[in-house]
């Protein structure tokens, strides 16, 4: 199955180097330029499997983007990978905090962007459903508790 992405990212080069790198990799792309085109498709197109959301973007900042699709009922479960220049701690931390479940930084290249996407997509349920072995119910609760585990797990990852 072809995962869709929704990449925000205001700088032109970074967003088209982005979109060739996922597209060759398989992932079907969907742009936003700024923080209120990517509010306008939350509303308006159905949820991709992954967001990558740059948290320095005009008109509407990557961190309320973040909270619009966290507090959106179709959206509030989609994996969100902030992706920023910046490596300050306490940034990351409140990303990390605020809902993202993951951080990676543009210095890491998209081969660090991919692995955590492929291991992201691999964890996370099929567009907003659980997958389950058969015969088996997995609790909605377990969902969220598996996303903490993964934000703790990167975050011990990076202070090592």
């Amino acid at each position: 199955m072809k995962h869709k992405v929704l990449v925000v990212e205001d700088e032109q080069d970074t967003a088209d180097l982005l979109k060739q790198v996922l597209e060759r990799e398989g992932f079907s792309v969907l742009q936003a330029k700024d923080g209120r085109q990517a509010s306008a498709l939350i509303g308006t197109v159905r949820p991709p499997s992954l967001v990558l959301l740059d948290l320095v973007v005009p008109y509407v900042s990557g961190p309320e983007v973040l909270k619009l699709l966290r507090h959106h009922p179709d959206w509030k479960n989609i994996p969100v990978i902030v992706v920023s220049a910046d490596n300050y701690e306490p940034d990351i931390q409140r990303a990390l905090s605020e809902g993202a479940t993951a951080y990676v930084t543009k210095q890491k290249g998209s081969v660090g962007l991919l692995q955590a996407m492929k291991r992201i997509l691999a964890a996370a349920p099929a567009q907003g459903k659980m997958v389950a072995k058969a015969g088996s119910t997995v609790p909605r609760k377990r969902r969220v508790s598996m996303r903490r585990r993964l934000q703790s797990t990167q975050r011990k990852k990076r202070a090592a």
